[in-house]
């Protein structure tokens, strides 16, 4: 009689299990997949112009120099500022990003950037794209606390629902960093990056951090 009563324990008890294990699973069923999100590496647009109009969502730009090549600085930082927003994306590694649109480039897949990044996007199986442009990238010329030319930035970003090839948000920073004498209005921003002349990624690093502050959530990429 012990031993049924120990067995009836023993099946009702399995039968609690696996009904449990099946009810979390049915939950982690209805759980919706995360929305896949894909950082392309900036574009550097050297036209020589003085005005240039982004070719993404037609903003008018006041281009300059770009010294060096800043793109992969950039992309890295834009890649840990969106991280930091904790916007419940899945995020492609970037590798695979870099290596899917090095080969649509050499395949001429489009030349027109809206096309390309929306088969970039297809191609990774994307929701979203998200890149850059650069239009000026000039270095200060003298230290953080003496200068004879202060660091001056132009660039955007850009977030394309991949379904429709929709453009549904972008931001934009231009600045040549100016003294706290000349620009009083913006004591709160000189205050929060320090009281000393940036270099170029770092007015770079400031622009990104306020743009992807109000980087949208996944809802738009519906």
């Amino acid at each position: 009689m012990k031993t049924w009563k120990l067995l009836s324990l023993s099946l009702a008890l399995g039968a609690g299990v696996l009904w449990a294990f099946m009810a979390c699973g049915d939950l982690w069923a209805d759980q919706p997949a995360k929305k896949r999100l894909a950082l392309v590496p900036f574009q550097l647009e050297r036209s020589g112009a003085a005005l240039v109009r982004c070719r993404a969502c037609g903003n008018v730009h006041q281009a300059g120099a770009i010294e060096g090549d800043p793109a992969e600085n950039l992309t890295r930082i834009a890649w840990d500022l969106l991280l930091e927003q904790e916007k419940d994306y899945e995020f492609i590694n970037p590798g695979q990003v870099e290596g899917v649109y090095q080969s649509l480039l050499a395949k001429k897949i489009d030349t027109d950037i809206l096309p390309l990044i929306k088969a970039l996007g297809q191609a990774l199986k994307a929701d979203g794209v998200v890149w850059g442009e650069v239009f000026r990238f000039e270095e200060r010329r003298g230290s953080a606390f003496a200068i004879d030319r202060p660091a001056s930035v132009s660039l955007d970003l850009h977030l394309m629902r991949v379904s429709d090839g929709t453009l549904v948000w972008k931001g934009q920073f231009s600045e040549t960093q100016k003294s706290l004498s000349e620009n009083l209005f913006q004591l709160g921003e000189t205050t929060r990056r320090g009281l000393r002349w940036m270099t170029a990624e770092e007015l770079a690093r400031s622009g990104l951090k306020n743009m992807t502050r109000d980087f949208p959530g996944p809802s738009l990429l519906q």
